[in-house]
């Protein structure tokens, strides 16, 4: 999974919009805003590309509808929708997902004591919440560290699928 475009971006914003310029504030709003539609976005596409290489992996046939089928999450990539794609394909891949979700968000949550499940969630809401009602609820830098957490979500999907 590559989230390169994000980590550039966060860069493009600390260069140009510091925090401390003064009158930038609304402005950084808004930038945190479109940065958890884009970390939102990138999530979509991790979860399309897991599904497709499973599913191409299998027979190109399957590969072909999987590409059809989830050309258009529309932002149905919940916790709860991950775990209905992993029932979906495989019980055995839904086993995975639960499992090492669970390894994961606990072992996080004993050593720094944060919910990568909630982080996750949160992306999804800032995201709703600002591209459909223009609310301003996050810094950039919360949005950084609530996907530094959130993105461990994906992986534990993807490595559910590919068997690692």
């Amino acid at each position: 999974m590559r989230f390169d475009r994000i980590e550039q971006l966060v860069a493009e914003m600390r260069q140009f919009v510091p925090t401390d310029i003064v009158g930038v504030a609304q402005f950084r709003a808004d930038l945190a805003g479109l940065l958890v539609v884009s970390m939102a976005a990138s999530y979509e596409s991790c979860v399309k590309e897991t599904l497709v290489n499973y599913a191409t992996n299998h027979h190109v046939a399957f590969g072909n509808f999987a590409t059809n089928n989830f050309a258009k999450l529309n932002s149905r990539i919940s916790i709860n929708d991950l775990n209905r794609y992993a029932r979906t394909f495989d019980d055995g891949v839904h086993l995975r997902f639960k499992q090492k979700l669970t390894e994961r968000k606990r072992r996080i949550d004993a050593r720094i004591g944060k919910n990568i499940e909630a982080s996750y969630e949160q992306i999804l809401s800032w995201r709703h919440d600002f591209a459909h009602a223009g609310i301003r609820n996050t810094t950039i830098e919360e949005a950084i560290v609530t996907h530094r957490l959130a993105k461990r979500v994906l992986y534990a999907f993807d490595e559910a699928f590919n068997g690692v």
